[in-house]
């Protein structure tokens, strides 16, 4: 009986586009926070900030925080 055949795939192509798509998902991640409203902005106007956009917030601040501590490998 033969063994199994290791797969010859190479993980560095893999790797390269899926570190394209992280890269392109922290753009993205950048321009919506953009577009969320400012307490003020450079022409005097703003939207008002009520505790929605304040949850909204802490709720992306607690994902981002949890993503940085799974890449520096401080997760618990």
């Amino acid at each position: 009986m033969n063994a199994p055949r290791k797969s010859k795939l190479d993980p560095i192509p893999a790797y390269e586009t899926a570190h394209l798509v992280a890269q392109d998902l922290l753009q993205r991640v950048r321009e919506l926070l953009q577009d969320q409203p400012a307490p003020e902005n450079s022409m005097g106007d703003s939207t008002p900030i009520h505790w929605g956009h304040v949850g909204q917030m802490c709720e992306v601040n607690q994902r981002l925080a949890s993503v940085v501590a799974f890449l520096d490998g401080t997760e618990r």
